[in-house]
């Protein structure tokens, strides 16, 4: 019989599928299939960094679903702040056209004013030039409840009555 050493076989730089392992048990040598080798986690020198590895991942694991459901609700506040702003937009333009035409309301409103002070002052210079005149007194008369009223005067001496209607 000859002996040959496991040590005297020839190296190879990496293991296939197909690749048998030869395994001494106390009772026979067999073979095993590279395809078929499990190593449990008791048998290696890192199981314990495996471990931690895996209690961290369960950790962000968890940290990322609470993350999502905070980007899914901050997505949806941020969909409503965008229609806040479009409704805020269409509101300001709303009003902004409202001041231009309230502006031009003020500018007609001032330029009837301004008419209804020169038409004043007109009337105005009018009865100073009746009393300039000397013309008796202007105090219509009046009766109680009446809605019009007359106004007599007299120019170059000949009497006139005025007949004024009250409007409402």
């Amino acid at each position: 019989m000859s002996s040959i050493s496991i040590k005297q076989l020839p190296l190879i730089e990496e293991v296939n599928t197909g690749d048998l392992f030869l395994i001494q048990t106390p009772s026979s040598s067999n073979t095993l299939d590279f395809k078929d080798l499990i190593i449990g986690l008791e048998n290696t020198t890192f199981a314990n960094t495996i471990s931690t590895f895996n209690t961290n991942i369960e950790i962000l694991s968890a940290d990322v679903g609470s993350l999502s459901a905070k980007v899914d609700t901050n997505t949806d506040n941020i969909v409503i702040a965008n229609d806040n702003i479009s409704t805020n937009t269409l509101n300001i333009d709303i009003n902004t056209t409202d001041i231009a035409t309230n502006v031009t309301n003020i500018a007609t409103n001032t330029t009837g004013i301004a008419n209804n002070v020169t038409s004043i002052e007109d009337l105005s210079d009018s009865v100073d030039d009746l009393k300039v005149l000397n013309y008796p007194s202007l105090t219509p008369s009046l009766a109680a409840g009446q809605s019009t009223h007359t106004l007599p005067i007299t120019i170059n001496g000949i009497s006139y009555v005025i007949l004024l209607s009250a409007t409402s």
